[in-house]
């Protein structure tokens, strides 16, 4: 079904796909962190526009080193041939999802550094026009801001990952009057703060009860479809107004693979792409009952890298059924080139005006009511530009079609996560607390302690300026990921059991967790001197390392006294005495290194109500079916991030669902929930870590259509819970014909 507004010279296209896929290069986003306030421009608060940058690492789990050519490298042909990345910022609010940033520019990276980091030991090339194979690179806010490494999304193609760099904004300027010959003619001199960095209205910064997340896309040539998983990245931020400023600490939400619509929670996800000639459109889809028999239907498209984009979107509806309220929103205030809709036989049909296609790293919403109930259906893109393959791309998702198909839901949480690091990044609030990490089972309850604080006797380390010293301890300490008979004692108020972590004085949340381990009772810029110093001793058995004193950097009369104690048994207690409450933004934490980020932690209260930390990061159980329940199919529901003392289970399914789930601490499964009864427990089957697969029948009968079962997974996985037991969420299958 193809709409006019499609050329027919898609017909003379090359039907031959456009593969450029480098056989073991893979690109890994390994961190997306620390959206930042660039400056704004225009009317006084709220009225305004703010722009932003934020902060990236790129890693390289491939077989074969990344192309990272400079794009102005002494007029290399290579240069056209480096990562590029996309940014965006979405908000979750009134059950939708919208991008409210602009377009923003794009960022081609220059050079690699080649440190090792979560993809392995850097294996480096000896250059830095190539990123080694297990090497890693980041790029920090003040990098991603520079307007003289950001170019238009729309000379990059998605798909192949490639670029020109003759006739580009680089070569002919943002004038676009330079002369045509690959030689850079940029000039940004007189850009205001805001331009071409990622644009937001600050009105879009205020909805009250709002969600925002933040989000990457790493694009670069060659890199296999099936190797893009880790290619979109995304997590959670609180914007924050301070009367003359923004600040976007991240939310609670951590980061996240794949499209950034997975935030909208309750949403139906699918995606497709057009064949191996071109890339994907991630729709997702919630429906509402608004009385009547009569039912609202919300979509977001995520064009992630589809190069020719969308000129229409279209779903089928029943010949019967009626639609109104058409609603349709893109990323601009111009409503002269909003997309229209309309009926147009059995489909509701929304069309794009010219200039005004779904690009690659855009999101674009559309709405209707309908009076039918939803069912599983497919819509369609037609493709807005000629290009190689179909002429449309299909995605799965729910429709008002009236036909009886089969779906499937994910239904609550499985348990069984746990995370290796916690922290506080914020002005100090700590001031006369306690804090206990009790060392059990390779991880630590943290609570309040009931140590004392010890005054040094001796041991002074006459530490200076962002200084380093290796301290002998004299006995064994095990912590979470090994044991050492040393620690290395930074004079920025952090203490490293193994491994260097620099005497940086800038505390982040990713260098913290990207680094090796570390105890950060106060890791802010401090400068010691003299009397007012750093101190280390051991004394009957305990090591106590204490900063008397210490002044922050550059301000006169502050004075911040504190004690890291570290015992035989593995347990550390920190004990804050008077702290300056102004200076810099301090970090409070432990991590092994190389960590997943649990999100920010408010210590002033949680070590009061006590939590735990794992030896090391663990997701919680997921399960969720390959497939839709279609009569006479076989459906696997893949059970995954099974831990390493996973042994098997059993399959729980039943007709009837539980609500918002039961709570099962009663049966000493704290965290977990039951969400149907146990009317029918399969046979025990193995379940070797990290993933199993459970193989289920559909029958072949009529009377299942329109039924619901749900299904979830009881696994036997010592060392979370009291009984050894865990959960998965739970899967409701429902029973169609197609």
């Amino acid at each position: 079904m193809q709409r006019a507004v499609v050329s027919l010279c898609f017909l003379a296209a090359t039907a031959a796909a456009q593969s450029n896929t480098v056989p073991g290069l893979d690109g890994k986003l390994d961190v997306v962190n620390n959206f930042t306030y660039q400056g704004r421009r225009g009317a006084a608060y709220p009225n305004g526009e703010i722009g932003a940058a934020m902060l990236n690492t790129m890693c390289n789990p491939g077989t074969v080193n990344i192309p990272w050519y400079a794009a102005w490298d002494d007029g290399n042909p290579m240069g056209e041939n480096h990562p590029k990345f996309g940014f965006l910022m979405v908000r979750v609010a009134n059950d939708k999802i919208e991008q409210i940033s602009d377009r923003s520019f794009c960022k081609h990276a220059f050079t690699s550094t080649n440190g090792s980091g979560t993809c392995g030991t850097c294996i480096s090339p000896g250059t830095g026009q190539l990123m080694g194979v297990h090497c890693s690179d980041t790029y920090g806010v003040g990098n991603n801001a520079d307007r003289n490494w950001l170019g238009p999304a729309d000379e990059i193609n998605p798909w192949l990952g490639t670029w020109s760099r003759t006739g580009s904004y680089f070569d002919v300027g943002d004038a676009g009057t330079g002369t045509v010959d690959g030689i850079k003619s940029l000039s940004t001199t007189g850009y205001d703060s805001v331009k071409y960095r990622v644009t937001m209205r600050e009105v879009d910064l205020t909805t009250a009860g709002a969600q925002y997340f933040y989000g990457i896309h790493l694009v670069h040539e060659g890199e296999a479809l099936a190797n893009r998983w880790d290619n979109l990245a995304s997590r959670g931020c609180t914007p924050t107004w301070n009367g003359s400023t923004w600040t976007f600490p991240n939310s609670a939400v951590g980061q996240v693979y794949g499209s950034i619509l997975q935030h909208w929670t309750g949403a139906t996800l699918n995606s497709n792409s057009n064949g191996s000639d071109d890339g994907r459109f991630f729709v997702a889809v919630k429906t509402t009952a608004l009385g009547g028999g009569v039912y609202h239907y919300e979509y977001a498209v995520h064009n992630a890298d589809n190069s020719r984009g969308a000129a229409t979107f279209s779903v089928p509806i029943d010949a019967a059924a009626t639609a109104s309220n058409f609603t349709f929103r893109d990323i601009d205030q111009n409503a002269l080139n909003n997309w229209t809709a309309a009926r147009v036989g059995n489909e509701i049909v929304f069309s794009a005006p010219p200039g005004n296609a779904l690009r690659w790293n855009t999101i674009y919403n559309f709405g209707f009511n309908a009076n039918v109930v939803p069912s599983v259906g497919i819509c369609e893109l037609d493709q807005a530009l000629p290009g190689a393959g179909a002429l449309s791309v299909t995605v799965t998702t729910k429709v008002p079609s009236g036909l009886p198909g089969a779906d499937f839901a994910l239904v609550g949480q499985g348990c069984g996560d746990c995370t290796a690091s916690f922290y506080e990044i914020a002005n100090f609030d700590l001031a006369n607390r306690k804090m206990k990490l009790t060392y059990a089972g390779g991880g630590y309850s943290v609570a309040d302690s009931t140590a004392n604080f010890v005054a040094p006797t001796g041991g002074n380390l006459s530490q200076t300026d962002d200084d380093q010293d290796i301290y002998n301890l004299g006995f064994s300490l095990p912590y979470p990921g090994g044991t050492t008979t040393q620690v290395r004692i930074c004079s920025n108020g952090f203490v490293s059991p193994a491994g260097d972590n620099g005497t940086t004085y800038t505390p982040s949340s990713s260098a913290f967790l990207s680094g090796n381990a570390r105890w950060a009772a106060c890791w802010r810029d401090l400068t010691p001197s003299g009397a007012n110093n750093v101190y280390a001793q051991t004394v009957s058995g305990i090591a106590y390392i204490t900063w008397q004193n210490v002044p922050n950097y550059s301000q006169t009369g502050s004075a911040n006294t504190f004690q890291v104690q570290l015992h035989p048994n593995g347990d550390v207690h920190v004990i804050w005495q008077a702290m300056s409450a102004t200076g810099s933004a301090a970090l409070v934490g432990w991590t092994p290194g190389a960590a997943s980020d649990p999100g920010p932690r408010d210590l002033s209260a949680d070590i009061t109500s006590g939590f735990t930390v794992c030896a090391d990061d663990s997701l919680a159980l997921a399960m969720a079916p390959s497939a839709r329940p279609i009569l006479n199919t076989t459906v696997n529901l893949q059970i995954t991030n099974l831990p390493a003392s996973s042994l098997g289970g059993v399959m729980v399914f039943s007709p009837t669902e539980i609500p918002g789930g039961i709570d099962l601490g009663f049966l000493n499964m704290a965290g977990c929930f039951g969400y149907q009864l146990p009317d029918i427990l399969g046979s025990f089957f193995a379940a070797p870590p990290p993933s199993v697969n459970w193989p289920f029948t559909v029958p072949n009968d009529n009377g299942l259509v329109g039924q619901t079962t749900m299904f979830q997974g009881l696994m036997i996985a010592p060392g979370f819970t009291g009984s050894g037991f865990l959960t998965t969420n739970g899967v409701r299958f429902l029973y169609g014909l197609l």
